[in-house]
């Protein structure tokens, strides 16, 4: 309950697993979170090794869509709160998780990072860039899909997708116009 009063007033929600149920754990079927430009918050929780069904690890498999014309300019991690100091992050470009996570070899991943308290407040899409193939933020428009993992004790934590609408060339060429325009005619008075 905690991390849902600390996190709702500083983002629109896209998925709360304590309202919504949890994240998918199934890397072919991710939930898809539907994030729009500014912050989408998403509100997770990860049960542990033994917090899945069956008791198997509790993996959280999510997909977001960023639009034409848009990118994913930083993962903000908000809150982080669990006795065990390092949880997991991945991502991938498309509609599944394709990598088997008993058996995945990091540098297949797009990027990764490991992530805990100690990076509240931080952006991660830069440190999961270094991962993996290896990226620069911001990420271009497509699907992504992402595999976070939390192996030993349960952890609540809340990500901040942060999607920022890129000017096109066009609409660059008339704020620049009509800028130059107004100095113009200030020039003249």
């Amino acid at each position: 309950m905690i991390l849902l009063a600390a996190s709702a007033c500083q983002a629109g929600i896209v998925w709360n697993e304590l309202l919504e149920g949890d994240l998918s754990g199934d890397r072919f079927a991710p939930t898809s979170l539907l994030v729009a430009a500014g912050s989408n918050e998403l509100l997770g929780v990860m049960a542990g090794a033994t917090g899945g069904p069956g008791g198997t690890i509790d993996r959280d498999y999510f997909t977001i869509t960023i639009p034409s014309g848009h990118v994913l300019s930083s993962i903000v991690l908000g809150v982080y709160i669990s006795p065990d100091f390092s949880a997991f992050l991945g991502i991938q470009p498309g509609t599944v998780f394709p990598d088997d996570p008993d058996a995945v070899i990091p540098s297949d991943l797009l990027g990764w990072t490991h992530f805990g308290p100690i990076e509240e407040g931080t952006d991660l899409l830069p440190m999961m860039g270094m991962n993996g193939q290896g990226f620069s933020p911001p990420l271009p428009p497509g699907v992504y899909s992402f595999w976070a993992q939390q192996t030993d004790d349960y952890t609540d934590y809340a990500l901040n997708f942060v999607v920022e609408e890129v000017p096109t060339p066009g609409s660059v060429a008339v704020v620049w116009y009509a800028a130059a325009f107004i100095a113009r005619r200030r020039k003249k008075r």
